[in-house]
């Protein structure tokens, strides 16, 4: 497995729509409301090629404030999702189909730190 880009980061906070507002207002990231496929009531945008996004809650679901975890785009992610597994590597959760040929998994590094994997269809 080859990475091909960094594709998205994805910061995690208990008030998305807050933490954009700040990004907006004093970077100038022009976070907009989102919600397609399973991701709901979200903040995302894109900067050049890389997508950015802010959800509710952690990388690792629960509740509590803040994070961030990087995306990594992939050709072929059941093959990547399987090469790792072999390795060790087990995703989080089953990989999710975003909608529109996107797919993504979710793993954690050996510190514990979240990363997805994602597949854009084309």
């Amino acid at each position: 497995m080859q990475v091909q880009s960094v594709s998205a980061i994805v910061f995690f906070s208990p008030d998305p729509e807050r933490l954009a507002s700040f990004y907006r207002t004093h970077l100038g990231i022009p976070f907009e409301p989102q919600a397609h496929g399973p991701m709901r009531d979200h903040m995302e945008c894109d900067l050049g090629d890389l997508h950015m996004a802010v959800l509710k809650g952690r990388p690792t679901g629960g509740p509590e404030a803040g994070g961030m975890a990087a995306t990594f785009r992939v050709k072929g992610i059941d093959a990547c999702v399987k090469d790792l597994a072999a390795a060790g590597v087990t995703s989080t959760r089953k990989i999710m189909d975003l909608g529109e040929g996107k797919r993504v998994a979710t793993f954690r590094d050996p510190d514990g730190n979240a990363f997805n994997l994602i597949d854009l269809g084309f």
